[in-house]
């Protein structure tokens, strides 16, 4: 028999006759390790195909091959339902905030001290975040909040409600996010209270937070610290989006150093450390900033929806 047709047999015997390789070996009178070597073959040649045809598992197959792609430690893809412009983009943030509440939840060992930024999508996650998702897991706010302006950051609402249902304590960053001048932020840095917040994020175990498209809508600009011709000119200097409030550009460099010297809060050197650090975002307008993130190194795991995992791998 040649070993083209004992391939054959053998994976009809084993795919479609439902034999186990010993049964097969016996079968055909050939050992189980020549069986296992043509089975193998029978898949590397394409002989023999293996398709999940769950709705789910083309999910799993985008978690996986972002996780190889980028050599991350983690990768999970919620669904994006609807389409952009009837309601998907506030669907998709659903969905995404879901998967990162559940993500925080499964978390083993759970974090002693989490880190976590601000913004729409954290305050999403926070609103979903279940009854006892850790215990005694104290919370600190990784950037400065305090809105310019009527618009509410809802920080205090994100690290409390964190904080509550694990347990323990929130620690709040009372500063502004961006400031005038280098020298403020420095006096702000250097304030007992802020400086033991900072301390506390930068020991952290782990960090979620979510990541900021460079838009005329961010709640950066609603919060009163840029506007429209800050965005412009952020966006003519090659800058992708924000993380922590800090503005980097396509390969993950700080955008405008002038303006993170101005910044309040952890330094994006500072998440590398992290035993978790999980960028959270849903929206196809994050993708750029979610590869800048990517190749910063300034996360290992991502929660986002399928829209930014497909143009991650396009």
């Amino acid at each position: 028999m040649s070993d083209d047709l004992l391939l054959l047999r053998a994976a009809h015997l084993y795919y479609r006759a439902g034999l186990t390789q010993a049964e097969v070996a016996e079968r055909l009178g050939a050992g189980r390790v020549k069986v296992s070597r043509l089975l193998a073959e029978a898949l590397d040649r394409g002989i023999v195909r293996i398709e999940i045809q769950h709705p789910l598992a083309r999910l799993a197959e985008l978690e996986y091959e972002v996780k190889e792609r980028f050599g991350l430690e983690d990768v999970v893809v919620a669904a994006s339902t609807g389409e952009p412009g009837s309601g998907g983009e506030e669907l998709a943030l659903a969905s995404v905030a879901s998967a990162a509440a559940a993500y925080l939840r499964d978390l083993r060992p759970s974090p002693e001290t989490l880190g976590v930024s601000w913004g729409r999508t954290m305050y999403a996650l926070a609103s979903r975040i279940p009854e006892g998702w850790a215990e005694g897991t104290d919370v600190v706010q990784l950037n400065g909040a305090l809105s310019r302006t009527p618009t509410p950051t809802h920080a205090d609402f994100v690290a409390g409600r964190l904080a509550e249902t694990a347990g323990g304590v929130a620690h709040l960053l009372a500063a502004p996010a961006i400031v005038e001048r280098a020298d403020i932020r420095a006096a702000l840095e250097s304030d007992r209270g802020i400086a033991q917040a900072l301390d506390l994020a930068r020991r952290a175990d782990v960090a979620i937070f979510s990541l900021g498209a460079l838009s005329e809508d961010s709640v950066l600009v609603a919060s009163g610290y840029l506007d429209g011709a800050d965005i412009r000119r952020l966006r003519a200097e090659g800058c992708v989006g924000d993380v922590l409030s800090r503005f980097i550009t396509a390969d993950g460099a700080i955008a405008d150093p002038d303006l993170d010297a101005r910044t309040v809060g952890l330094a994006l050197s500072d998440l590398a450390s992290k035993r978790w650090s999980i960028g959270v975002a849903a929206g196809a307008a994050k993708t750029d900033v979610a590869r800048a993130v990517i190749a910063g190194g300034y996360v290992n795991a991502l929660v986002v929806d399928e829209e930014i995992a497909t143009g991650l791998l396009e």
